[in-house]
């Protein structure tokens, strides 16, 4: 069974700090979460970089911090997921995380000092030679680590210096214009996914020095059985959403139309309504009752698992699948009230005018909930 292994970021206490300022720190992360499988090294790039949205590139977890406190890392930074597929031979987690110190960077060069860190990273990391380095050395060997920071150190730099403008480079170059600090930065390696709590230090020795705390996650991926009837039945009625939004669309336009058009707009909803409705609602037709079927059926592997001892879970398997089962021929029964609905406003239409005046207000506006 797949796995979804997720990385979470629970603290951040602040050990030491001496900012020459009178302010305390101003600490953010940039994290990314490094995936190595089977799958991946099969692809030209070899690993699948996490890591959080560009807006989120610097969001300050305290103001004015100081030694001996500690916060709460926000989850818009501090959860990183990552879903392992079953049967892999190779599984590899590395994390990297820089600790930054907030001053007068302009918000465009923190974004693009991010995005050449995690390009950065993922060129480094994608390469055979650096990967079989750190294998070595145990996911944590520091030649190789060493050569990664460096590499993607001068990168961030580069980045950042390019994307100030000219007077900004010369406010840099005056004083005026205080940079972002880099506190220091982390590797950790995970071979295996195992829960299990972690602490990585910033700055140690230094200065300025942190410490994150955090735990890995692992939690079953749980497979709907039926999620390919399911998105059949999303599909279906998405194709109903559209002809039906199309025909209300035509019927607005013949109460705004002048009288030589109306006829050419009526032919037009008149066969969306004979042809083309027809075609799409009877795929959907077919296809609730394809997760009809799904659905009363009881995945195999279960009565295995109630031999073993564990025939609750077979029995509440079942009595949800009853239920999802009451549940689409409910819809069923709904869909073919406002097939209905559809007809006789159509119908209506052709014999009057005037009803061009009026709005279908139940036109296939329903949902298939599960």
């Amino acid at each position: 069974m797949a796995l979804d292994t997720i990385i979470v970021f629970e603290s951040l206490r602040c050990i030491r700090e001496e900012d020459s300022s009178s302010k305390g720190a101003e600490p953010y992360i940039w994290p990314v979460l490094v995936r190595i499988d089977d799958l991946t090294v099969n692809t030209e790039f070899l690993v699948d970089i996490i890591a959080p949205a560009l807006r989120n590139a610097r969001v300050v977890i305290k103001s004015d911090m100081r030694a001996g406190e500690s916060a709460d890392i926000p989850t818009s930074v501090g959860l990183l997921r990552a879903r392992l597929e079953d049967n892999l031979f190779e599984t590899r987690l590395i994390l990297i995380i820089a600790l930054w110190d907030e001053d007068e960077t302009p918000e465009a060069a923190v974004h693009a000092g991010f995005q050449a860190f995690i390009s950065e990273l993922g060129a480094a990391l994608g390469n055979a030679s650096t990967l079989l380095d750190l294998q070595e050395g145990g996911g944590d060997g520091d030649e190789a680590r060493k050569t990664i920071q460096d590499r993607v150190e001068k990168q961030v730099k580069s980045a950042i210096a390019n994307s100030l403008t000219g007077p900004q480079k010369a406010a840099v170059k005056a004083g005026f214009l205080n940079l972002d600090d880099v506190i220091g930065s982390a590797f950790k390696a995970f071979p295996n996914a195992i829960p299990t709590p972690f602490a990585l230090s910033f700055g140690k020795g230094s200065q300025n020095e942190f410490e994150i705390r955090g735990k890995i996650e692992v939690r079953e991926v749980r497979v709907d059985r039926c999620q390919a009837q399911v998105n059949a039945v999303r599909n279906a009625q998405s194709a109903v959403d559209e002809v039906n939004r199309q025909i209300k669309k035509l019927k607005d336009d013949l109460s705004q139309a002048p009288p030589a058009e109306k006829d050419l707009i009526r032919s037009e909803i008149k066969q969306l309504r004979e042809d083309d409705l027809p075609i799409v609602e009877a795929a959907l037709g077919r296809a609730l009752g394809a997760l009809s079927i799904c659905r009363s059926r009881v995945p195999p592997g279960f009565p295995k698992e109630a031999e073993q001892g564990t025939g609750s879970v077979d029995e509440e398997l079942r009595a949800q699948l009853s239920k999802s089962s009451r549940e689409v021929v409910a819809i069923a029964k709904k869909f073919e009230v406002i097939k209905k609905d559809i007809d006789n406003l159509m119908k209506g239409l052709e014999a009057d005018d005037r009803l061009g005046n009026f709005e279908i207000q139940r036109l296939g506006n329903f949902e298939i909930q599960r």
